[in-house]
């Protein structure tokens, strides 16, 4: 498992090196894991980028080395989350998604600054899905309250997490929800002090 943007409590990163994952945390912001004693957590004081370099004495690092330096088994079930605050959007601008699709079964992005009034950037990101969307399906998406709700055509939110399965792991029979109101018995709220927000399809 590989978490790329860790914070003083990254839950998602315990959860599955609990569950037996080795769990591979990246980032460069705080010293050290927030888990130090688990044995099923590395962590690697570095950020990560489409490409490696070394910056004002930060040290970032590319994908195409992270699956060479840390010996990732291609077409294994390896799980991909990304919570880099925006810069998720250069990695998969220059990354090929087809790379992703390689190692990850399955990759969960928290994106960012998704405003749908401001058309230049709006387009630029409805490529980056375009580019998922070619190998990979979302499964669940869920709108982080945090962020507020944004009042466009429909109500919707600028910071959502979504998940995504390779397409060659989907079942024959998988479809869309459809239209309405949804809520996951899996989903808690990012701000535990305000109420969460549903996804409405329309």
């Amino acid at each position: 498992a590989l978490s790329l943007g860790v914070s003083l409590d990254s839950p998602w990163d315990l959860d599955m090196a609990d569950f037996g994952y080795e769990v591979l945390e990246f980032d460069a912001s705080i010293k050290k894991s927030p888990y130090p004693n688990h044995p099923n957590i590395k962590f690697f004081k570095k950020f990560v980028g489409a490409k490696d370099k070394i910056e004002n004495g930060v040290e970032t690092i590319g994908f195409e080395s992270i699956f060479k330096d840390c010996e990732f088994e291609p077409n294994g079930l390896n799980v991909l989350q990304c919570d880099i605050e925006g810069a998720e959007w250069e990695i998969l601008e220059e990354v090929e998604i087809s790379l992703l699709a390689r190692y990850f079964s399955q990759i969960t992005f928290e994106f960012h600054g998704l405003n749908p009034d401001d058309e230049k950037d709006a387009q630029r990101k409805l490529k980056i899905f375009a580019k998922l969307n070619e190998h990979f399906a979302p499964v669940w998406l869920h709108y982080n309250n945090f962020a507020g709700l944004t009042i466009s055509q429909v109500p919707f939110c600028q910071t959502f997490e979504a998940t995504y399965l390779r397409k060659d792991l989907l079942p024959k029979d998988a479809k869309p929800f459809g239209s309405g109101l949804f809520r996951l018995n899996i989903d808690s709220p990012n701000y535990s002090l305000s109420p969460d927000i549903p996804v409405i399809f329309p």
